[in-house]
């Protein structure tokens, strides 16, 4: 088995098994990127998927974070989607594997995948994120284009049963060409933590923000729910994360004398990420828009309760009261009202955080999403193979 990192184009060493052309999110250490895409295909490249098929991976992340001006961008695009072609035509895989993200990764991803359909290696596409499918159901412009560019895929795996029916009732994929794989980022060492979590008595309640720093994010409406709190419940914040909102969250924190309560940390991963988990009680994600958050499946997994909104797919796993809490996008007063509720409710905490990391255990391991994934591929290969027989390549 051979992983092929970045650009290199050797070989692949054992041609009698599917050779996967792989286009995600593999920055290099210490470039700061991070990000739920980095993370699931880090985990992925921890996994027994190496060992399974010859895999060749190829970068398609942003340089930096906040990215560059549009002019690099589309630059930087095209020079990928050139390195993209002459991967596809010097290793002939049999399959490729694009991981899709917001905005301008999906028609970048459409790209490679047209060009991959028109040279017969079939595609398989796993969108990530639920803004796009706001946006195509509000607007027939984005409908429009966003079904061109996932329509050179002969697959999509998607994270949650409402994006499925989106591709099929929007996009138009047959129902068979359409699977579910949840967020595998429960990993053992995740669960591990839970495992060990031991009810913490005589300090104050720990509360976790794990993202990015982004009006979006329902950072600022978390950021007015702890000022509200902060005169009658006991408890302590940890920011994890940067972006684009980091001064002004800052600002506000300072302004109205939060300090002593609300931690900035950065981004953390690894060994320091795992110690904010294990020591915190409560992951808070207020966002406006989401897919299916790996913050929270990895909080759960680590036995955290988790408070987040009830939006993308976040209702088809979180009952309210009973695996999690589930408050309104972009309302402080039912933020504020659940954080004093669940700051309050130790025993509710403990039960939900229980019920959470029994779901992550489940449903989000990364060996069980390997093999529905390697069945899809396989799938997509075995098609691809009958429409060469019968000399179709559409």
């Amino acid at each position: 088995m051979q992983v092929v990192i970045a650009d290199s184009a050797r070989p692949l060493m054992d041609a009698a098994r599917v050779r996967v052309l792989f286009v995600g999110a593999f920055p290099p250490p210490g470039t700061g990127v991070f990000g739920g895409m980095v993370t699931s295909c880090g985990v992925l490249l921890q996994s027994s998927l190496p060992s399974k098929v010859d895999l060749q991976v190829l970068d398609s992340t942003q340089v930096s974070n906040p990215p560059p001006g549009l002019a690099e961008r589309l630059l930087r695009a095209a020079a990928r989607c050139a390195r993209f072609v002459y991967r596809l035509e010097r290793g002939r895989p049999d399959a490729v594997l694009l991981f899709v993200a917001l905005g301008g990764s999906i028609v970048e991803k459409g790209a490679m995948a047209w060009y991959a359909r028109l040279r017969g290696v079939p595609v398989v596409m796993f969108p990530r994120g639920w803004s796009v499918v706001e946006d195509a159901r509000r607007s027939a412009y984005t409908r429009a284009w966003v079904a061109w560019c996932f329509g050179g895929a002969r697959r999509l795996v998607c994270q949650s049963e409402a994006w499925r029916q989106f591709a099929i009732e929007t996009l138009g994929f047959s129902a068979g060409n359409v699977s579910v794989i949840r967020n595998w980022t429960a990993t053992p060492e995740l669960l591990a933590i839970g495992a060990r979590r031991r009810e913490r008595t005589g300090s104050s309640v720990r509360l976790l923000f794990l993202g990015w720093l982004e009006r979006e994010k329902g950072i600022f409406e978390l950021l007015e729910a702890c000022r509200r709190l902060a005169e009658t419940s006991d408890f302590a914040l940890d920011v994890v994360g940067e972006g684009h909102a980091s001064a002004q969250a800052r600002a506000f924190v300072a302004t109205h004398r939060l300090d002593t309560r609300v931690a900035f940390r950065g981004w953390l991963y690894g060994v320091q990420l795992r110690e904010v988990l294990a020591s915190a009680d409560v992951l808070v994600l207020p966002s406006w828009a989401e897919g299916l958050p790996n913050a929270m499946v990895e909080a759960m997994a680590a036995g955290l309760a988790v408070v987040v909104s009830a939006v993308g797919a976040i209702p088809e796993l979180i009952t309210d009261r009973e695996s999690g809490r589930l408050v309104h996008a972009r309302d402080t007063d039912s933020l504020t009202r659940t954080l004093a509720e669940t700051i309050a409710d130790s025993a509710a905490r403990d039960r939900m955080a229980l019920a959470g990391r029994a779901i992550a255990e489940r449903d989000f391991g990364v060996e069980g999403a390997v093999a529905r994934l390697l069945s899809d591929i396989q799938t997509a290969v075995e098609a691809g193979r009958a429409r060469r027989l019968s000399g179709r390549t559409q």
